[in-house]
């Protein structure tokens, strides 16, 4: 079944709702906000794909019709005559539809839900994917105290909903309540309770109104109950939970207490931009300029241009050389494009290599970054209307591409980026545009049209080059984002303070598919010449930098295999992602210490105030690799929809290892929390045994110094952590087993390790290919590219592809 015509929305809207204590105002047409609750409503059903809606009306209904219609004019309403209660409210609305043929399902809610988009996209996917007779939200019993109550037996099954009402009555009269043919008492009715029903349903219409039928009035309130038909459903037929875990994405109100309480929930997510519009500022003639005084800027190469590339690029000779010629080819291929006359600015963005810190910025943990000299270039100009047009030197690789800002946006609710990026319009365009460099400027320029939406944002006519190797873990797509929004940015006249900047930069690289967070959008931000960033999570924050030793130096290396996002590869990452979950989970329900854990980063020694041996006893805890279906029978019914919830993010792969992979989140959360420190005393031994240790934690292989090689294991039976934790085993010295290098990854670390000279060296990005980083003395830079090209590359054919990474300035637009 596919969400159209065929699925209708009932909204309840007969009732004046006397606690608000309002006798000119219905309480679906209160403002939320700015904006009536019923009207939100409305909109939410309609980003979810919901077309056809019937409002039932009965007090003052000419003020809720005249609310509705003013901005829904399609909506059809019904009239309630006489106040028989949420069924006949119901049966009302079902036989006015049956009037007008063609319901397949409809979904039944109320007028005063404040309800996020992605609640009832779940819940029409659920429905539209099953069998259910209906589909029952749920929300935890502590969320709502005088709520309906979702009972169940004692394998999860729904037997009814028990209104609180007439749980009161039977308390009071010292009576029981008869359900799914029992009679209960209210304390049993409360114990067997721990869901309560916030009155959203999708119901197959004909079973719905064979429901309505049966009702009776029998009740504490003397009304037809629409939750009765949960009970005759579940008697007859499938009633499906659908467990909605955070009360603020599916909000009511009763009272004006409750009111204020929504208004600032909404207001929180519909805060005020945190871009404001920079007056009446343009840009100067030192950064905007025809492209043909650019082109005679960089031929002349004056002092103040030197001067420039120096500031951004550091002291390098042979860099300042090989960037000026990129930037003169840039300027050039401009000119031939647009003309020299047409005003442009020059917008970079480094790539970024990460030096300690893998897999945890999710977690909580650190990352130490560095912006290198590796870049994507931009010349950018402004257009007068909102198309973006996209051109690359390398057009085989990167063909020409066009779109228009609004096009997406048009027709879409703005009040959530969230929704936005997960809705089917977007995941459409992803579809037919899968890994087009494209997305990365589209993930820009709505991001921040999103945010400025009083405002037009104008469009760009682009020419982008750049060196930054590919699916190689070194950030390509996320400077090619971070570079298209300063260009948008700067020609936009828009004032973004450098956090938020960041942040919105992270948040547009959702459009493309990635949640990987801020971390290589800061590094390329953020980075300065000569130094390394440390950078903290949750709350993100920037810890300073540490100056980079001048007498070392970073090499990458290429591996020959590429990584990439997507695919079997990127569903193994998810599965990684997973394990955390799993175990985080797991530990805060079977070991008390981690009862109110938020990230990984929460179980550490230091955090805890325990001995290391306890967090070995801790991991002792989490199964020996479990499949998904023993995880099922481990956890109650109160974790069943998150663990739904994560299984969802990646198809089943078999095991899980959460022992490795929480070992190696744990050792790593520390090292790159101390790393920056080890670095500024110039502790190289220490440094090398950190790098060694994490790279490890990726291992698949080792290799001898003859060639000779050998899988590479890491134990984590109960034996083996029994040990450690007696031998008080720093976690900084554990590796884990997170295992996402490759055999050619492996070989050029050891490789690498053997040579004189070598501090250290390790995966570099998020492995499965790509490329690995090596830590080395200036005067071994020789020895080591000779033993690389030597005993990696020439065997196999490779061409010769490893380099020297500097330090360099983050992002921004060149100037002179």
């Amino acid at each position: 079944m596919k969400v159209g015509d065929e699925i209708a929305c009932i909204i309840l809207a007969g009732g004046q709702g006397e606690r608000m204590a309002s006798t000119g105002q219905h309480k679906a047409c209160f403002s939320i906000v700015g904006r009536p609750a019923i009207v939100r409503a409305i909109e939410t059903y309609k980003a979810a794909g919901l077309r056809r809606f019937m409002v039932v009306v009965g007090q003052m209904a000419e003020q809720v019709i005249a609310t509705v219609s003013a901005a829904h004019p399609e909506v059809s309403f019904v009239f309630q005559a006489e106040p028989f209660g949420t069924g006949h409210a119901t049966a009302v609305a079902t036989e006015a539809l049956a009037a007008q043929g063609n319901c397949t399902a409809v979904m039944v809610t109320m007028g005063d839900k404040i309800i996020r988009p992605k609640v009832v996209r779940n819940l029409l996917e659920r429905f539209c994917g099953g069998n259910s007779d209906v589909v029952l939200t749920t929300l935890p019993k502590e969320s709502g105290p005088a709520s309906g109550r979702v009972i169940t037996d004692g394998d999860g099954s729904v037997l009814g909903i028990v209104e609180k009402a007439d749980i009161d009555d039977a308390r009071r009269r010292r009576s029981s309540l008869m359900l799914a043919g029992r009679k209960r008492s209210p304390v049993q009715l409360e114990k067997g309770c721990d869901l309560i029903n916030p009155s959203l349903y999708l119901f197959r219409f004909d079973r719905l109104r064979e429901a309505l039928s049966q009702l009776r009035s029998d009740n504490a309130q003397g009304e037809l109950y629409l939750t009765d038909t949960i009970g005759v459903l579940s008697s007859r037929g499938r009633v499906e939970i659908m467990r909605v875990e955070d009360p603020t994405d599916l909000m009511a109100f009763n009272t004006p207490a409750e009111l204020l309480a929504i208004e600032d929930v909404v207001g929180q997510r519909e805060k005020p931009p945190r871009v404001r519009l920079a007056g009446k500022k343009t840009l100067t003639g030192r950064v905007l300029k025809p492209a043909g005084r650019w082109a005679a800027v960089t031929a002349a190469g004056g002092a103040k241009w030197l001067a420039e590339l120096r500031r951004t690029y550091g002291k390098d000779q042979g860099l300042l050389v090989e960037r000026q010629k990129a930037i003169k080819r840039l300027i050039k291929a401009f000119v031939r494009r647009f003309g020299a006359d047409r005003p442009m600015i020059l917008c970079r963005a480094p790539g970024r290599v990460n030096m300690m810190g893998r897999h945890v910025d999710h977690r909580g943990g650190h990352v130490n970054v560095m912006a290198f000299s590796r870049e994507v270039l931009l010349a950018a100009a402004i257009r007068q209307d909102d198309a973006v047009h996209l051109e690359n030197l390398d057009p085989k690789r990167f063909p020409t591409r066009q779109f228009r800002i609004s096009d997406l946006l048009r027709d879409y609710s703005w009040s959530d980026w969230i929704d936005f990026v997960d809705s089917k319009a977007v995941k459409l365009v992803l579809d037919t545009t899968h890994a087009d460099w494209s997305n990365y400027a589209r993930a820009s320029l709505l991001r921040l049209q999103h945010e400025c939406r009083d405002v037009r944002l104008r469009g760009m006519d682009c020419l982008v080059s750049g060196n930054i190797p590919v699916g190689a873990g070194l950030s390509s797509s996320s400077a090619l984002v971070v570079a298209f929004a300063e260009a948008a940015v700067a020609l936009n006249g828009l004032n973004v303070a450098a956090r938020d900047f960041i942040n919105l930069c992270g948040e547009g690289e959702w459009f493309a598919g990635s949640r990987r967070g801020n971390a290589e959008h800061a590094a390329i931000r953020t980075g300065r010449t000569g130094h390394i960033s440390r950078i903290g999570f949750f709350p993100f924050r920037m810890e300073g930098e540490v100056r980079f030793p001048t007498d070392l130096r970073v090499v990458i290396a290429y591996s020959g295999s590429m990584s990439a996002g997507s695919g079997r590869i990127r569903d193994v990452f998810d599965q990684r992602v997973a394990c955390y979950d799993l175990a985080e989970l797991f530990l805060q329900r079977h070991w008390p210490p981690a009862a109110s854990i938020e990230h990984l980063r929460d179980l550490t020694p230091d955090r805890l105030k325990v001995p290391p041996g306890e967090i070995y006893h801790a991991v002792m805890q989490l199964p020996v690799r479990p499949t998904r279906r023993k995880l099922r029978k481990m956890f109650g019914p109160a974790d069943q929809d998150r663990l739904e919830q994560i299984f969802t993010t990646h198809p089943d792969q078999g095991p899980y290892d959460l022992r490795g992979v929480t070992l190696f989140g744990l050792g790593e959360i520390i090292r790159s929390e101390q790393f920056a420190d080890v670095l500024r005393k110039g502790d190289m031994l220490r440094i090398r045994r950190f790098l060694q240790t994490s790279h490890n934690g990726e291992r698949r292989m080792s290799f001898a110094p003859d060639g000779a090689s050998r899988r590479f294991v890491v134990r984590t039976d109960d034996a083996t952590l029994e040990r450690l934790a007696a031998e008080r085993v720093p976690l900084t010295d554990q590796c884990g087993r997170y295992a996402c290098s490759t055999d050619d990854v492996d070989l050029l670390v050891d490789l690498a390790d053997a040579t004189e000279g070598v501090i250290g060296s390790q995966l570099a990005g998020p492995g499965l290919g790509g490329c690995m980083m090596i830590l080395v003395r200036a005067d071994a830079l020789g020895r080591l590219m000779r033993r690389l090209r030597k005993c990696f590359y020439r065997p196999r054919g490779l061409s010769f592809d490893a380099f020297v990474c500097t330090p360099v300035s983050g992002a921004g637009l060149l100037g002179v």
